[in-house]
Formats: structure tokens, C-alpha cells, sequence
């Protein structure tokens, strides 16, 4: 059944909307495939009285998504001379003995090659899991003629059409806050019905990365809130490192390649279930955190980089009673992020986000209704980033008093629920800014000056003074 919203979203973005019901009817909703490509498909094969043309999408995937149960088929008919198309997510290896370069194609559930002059174009496919469409053909191994090998000629990385943000921000107009705050929700990918308005703020919370340069957040919730959920579903931007080990050369720079690190690459990188990541020199990776996370910019060796990147650390943490079981909660969390030493590095991090106020996602929380498309949302909060006018309106309608860390936290917090609730300016007053970007981002900065005075007795738990300045009153 069609709402009020649900009409006022076709008729504000009648090019970008979807329906996020149809990913289950066109059989979208059993594949492992992220939002972006599933609201691509729906996008491309929406029929014109607002369905699907899930036959259309069917043959689509069978040919161009195909599942691992299909692989002997598919190498059937790269064996006869077929060449082959398949979207997924590529990713390659470079073999520590013979430096032969290894593609991994997650369809085929096989190992490929792959010719080095598309690793020279795209060197992302060496950080791995990069979607897009791969063109493969069956040819004999270079050095055994008699046996033969899967080999990617061509690779073309799924990118959104570009977007006319001035008419992003121009639609905000026509929703109410409430109404804005539901788009967005749904976008994400979950019924906005089913959550408290406090659950939607602290859910927003978690695209603040994505939209704001160098902010930096942890969060700590049980298994099945959707931590990490958005950043692997929405935006091509965000990189995801879930457990394993983590290299100085895979974050900052590669000297062996002469090639910067994936914190170059991407808006915001995410370390996701902390306490299964481990450091392969957690000293040097440490200190190398300290310096980029305070100022953006990183050396190794003799070279000197510099990004916007933001970092989100994701960890699990014991709840008793809806509470977290110990006032500590970087109890469970490794050395480097809960000693007395850590509070150095947690100084840098921007805010504490209490994921276990959040419920375990269930079936009946996913959004069946109209949103926007993931692809698309995901490049607004790409250009969304590099506007300066958000935060020029954050300091000149702000005031502080005490630490600049605390201050220039609570800045990049709350220009990103600026960005996020208010895209247009012109719509908001400032004591909707106080309340909905201010107030949220102060909380989360005292989250982690409170975390980091129980682990310090050195640190305060009470930040410096931050306030709005009247409308009408001049900063200066």
C-alpha cells in the first residue's frame, strides 16, 4: 500500500527511487550482492506502471551474475571458445614466490589470471573485492601450452551515473524533517517504523563517515545490530577489513609496489569486528594511527602522504540487561584500544557511538517500501564530503570554550548530521541545528571522554563548552 511518502519520493526523485520490495520479488533477496548492484538491476529492469520485469532480471543474472553451481557450465563454454561476461567482485593476489598474478573469481569459486596491465588501470583489484564486470577467456598457461586457465582481458568497475547534487538538495524542500529522516532510514535499507526516533539518530550516526571527511568513530554492539551492514551495502567509497591481519603497507604505503595504501582510496575505512584483527607490526601500525588520525597525514620511509580518509571500528561487546555488563566498555577490546596507553590514540577518535541501544536486525525490520537508490545515495554522500559550507556554517554559529580536540570532534560530528538532515541550508533554523546536529555530537564525544577518563584518571570525562550563538548575534 503507497503512503504519503511514498508518493512524495517519486515525485522528488522519479529517476532515483526504488522499491525496495521488488529485490524479493525479482529473486534479488537469496543473492550475496550488495544494495548498490541489487537497486541497479531493479532501477535498469523497472517496467513502467512501477513493477519489475523480474524475467528481464532472471536472464540478466544468469548470465552476467551467475551462482558457483553454474561454474562447470560456464567453463564449458569457455572451453569451447565463449567469451564471458560476469559482474562480481574481483580481487587479486600477487604470488610470494613466483609473482604471477592471481584473480579470484568468487562465482566461478576458482582462481583466475588476470593481465597486469588491468592491475596498472584499476589497482584497487589488489585491495580486493572491487565489483565490476570482467571479461574472461579460456587460453593456454604461458608456461604449460597443453594445459589451459581461466584469463580476465577486460574490466570495466561498476560506477553510478554521475548526479546533479544541487537537485539532491533542492528535493529536501519537499519532506518534512520527520519525512527526510524516514528517506534516509529506508535507504539504508530498514523500515524506519520499527525504530525509535533515538534509534534513528544513532543509526544515522553511522553514515557520518561517509559524508564528513576525517571523522573518526567506534562502536560497540552485539552481533546482528548491523554494524557494519551499511558500509558493504551502500557505497563503492567505503573499504571493509573484517578480521585477519592488517599490514602497514595494505593501510599507508606499499614500498615494494611504490603505491599508497587503501586510506588514499576510499572515504572511510572500516575495521570490523576488532577483536579478531590483529597488526602485523602493532607498534609501528599504532603510532602510524596516532599521527594520520590527528593530523591526516602519514610517512613510511621516505614517503609523505596525506588523505581525508576517516577510520570506524567496529567491535562486539557482552550486554546484561539492554546495558553493557562492565561501565568499561573497552574491556573486551585489544591491548592497543583499552590500556592506560590507548587513551593517546582514543583522543583522536571522534565519537563513541552505544550500538547496543540498536535491535538485532530482523526480517520484519528491512525496508519494503520506496527509498532511494543505494548506487545513488552512496555517490551524494561521496560529493557531499568536499562542500566547505557545512562547516563554515557549524563554526560561525558555534562557540567553544576548553580542549581543541573536543572542539574540533564535536565540529566534524555534527557538520555531518548537518549534511545528513539538512542538505539544503536555506531549511534549517538554528535550533534545529542545536538540537539534531549539536546536542547528538556532543553526546558522542562525551561517550569516549568517559571511556577514556575510567581508563586514565589523568583525562577529564567532562569536554570543553560548546554551544550555538543566537541567530542574529555575529561570532565576531
Amino acid at each position: 500500500m503507497r503512503t504519503e511518502i511514498d508518493r512524495k519520493i517519486e515525485a522528488a526523485f522519479p529517476d532515483v527511487y526504488v522499491n525496495k520490495a521488488l529485490a524479493a520479488k525479482a529473486g534479488l533477496s537469496s543473492r550475496v550482492i550488495p544494495a548498490f548492484v541489487s537497486d541497479w538491476l531493479i532501477s535498469r529492469y523497472r517496467t513502467s506502471d512501477g513493477d519489475v520485469d523480474g524475467e528481464s532480471i532472471q536472464k540478466f543474472i544468469g548470465r552476467y551474475l551467475p551462482e558457483k553451481k553454474q561454474k562447470e557450465s560456464l567453463l564449458y563454454e569457455l572451453r569451447n571458445g565463449n567469451e564471458l561476461k560476469i559482474l562480481d567482485a574481483y580481487s587479486v593476489k600477487v604470488h610470494p614466490v613466483t609473482g604471477d598474478l592471481q584473480l579470484k573469481i568468487p562465482s566461478l569459486d576458482m582462481m583466475g589470471r588476470i593481465k597486469e596491465k588491468i592491475v596498472d588501470d584499476h589497482p584497487l583489484l589488489l585491495m580486493g573485492n572491487i565489483w565490476g564486470s570482467g571479461t574472461l577467456i579460456w587460453m593456454p598457461k604461458h608456461d604449460k601450452p597443453n594445459n589451459y586457465e581461466v584469463v580476465m582481458t577486460g574490466f570495466k568497475p561498476m560506477q553510478a551515473a554521475s548526479i546533479d547534487l544541487a537537485y539532491y538538495q533542492r528535493q529536501r524542500a519537499n519532506f518534512t524533517l520527520e519525512e527526510w529522516i524516514a528517506l534516509l532510514i529506508r535507504t539504508m535499507g530498514y523500515d524506519e517504523a520499527k525504530y525509535t526516533q533515538r534509534q534513528k539518530q544513532l543509526m544515522l550516526t553511522r553514515l557520518i563517515p561517509l559524508i564528513e571527511p576525517s571523522v573518526n568513530i567506534l562502536e560497540l554492539a552485539p552481533k546482528g545490530t548491523g554494524k557494519s551492514y551499511i558500509f558493504s551495502q551502500l557505497s563503492r567509497h567505503a573499504w571493509l577489513v573484517s578480521g585477519g591481519i592488517v599490514t602497514r603497507a595494505q593501510l599507508f604505503y606499499d614500498m615494494s609496489r611504490k603505491q599508497t595504501g587503501i586510506i588514499s582510496k576510499f572515504d572511510t575505512v572500516i575495521l570490523d569486528e576488532i577483536q579478531t584483527i590483529k597488526f602485523s607490526n602493532e607498534g609501528e601500525i599504532v603510532g602510524a594511527l596516532k599521527g594520520y588520525l590527528e593530523s591526516g597525514e602519514f610517512r613510511v620511509m621516505g614517503f609523505h602522504g596525506s588523505s581525508d580518509s576517516g577510520f570506524v571500528i567496529l567491535g562486539n561487546i557482552p550486554i546484561e540487561d539492554g546495558r553493557p555488563r562492565d561501565e568499561n566498555c573497552f574491556k573486551e577490546l585489544p591491548g592497543w584500544l583499552k590500556g592506560q596507553n590507548a587513551t593517546a590514540l582514543l583522543d583522536r577518535i571522534h565519537g563513541f557511538l552505544p550500538g547496543w541501544e540498536l535491535p538485532r536486525i530482523e526480517s520484519a525490520f528491512l525496508c519494503r517500501a520506496n527509498a532511494l537508490r543505494a548506487d545513488y545515495f552512496g555517490e551524494v554522500l561521496h560529493d557531499l564530503r568536499s562542500k566547505q559550507s557545512y562547516m563554515a556554517y557549524v563554526k560561525e554559529r558555534t562557540e567553544s570554550n576548553g580542549d581543541l580536540r573536543d572542539t574540533r570532534a564535536v565540529h566534524r560530528l555534527a557538520c555531518g548530521y548537518l549534511k545528513l538532515l539538512f542538505p539544503d541550508l536555506t531549511l534549517v533554523s538554528i535550533s534545529e541545528f542545536e538540537k539534531f546536529c549539536l546536542t547528538p555530537a556532543i553526546e558522542l564525544r562525551s561517550n569516549i571522554r568517559h571511556q577514556m577518563a575510567l581508563l586514565d584518571p589523568e583525562f577529564s570525562s567532562i569536554i570543553a563548552k560548546i554551544q550555538t550563538i543566537p541567530d542574529g548575534t555575529s561570532k565576531h
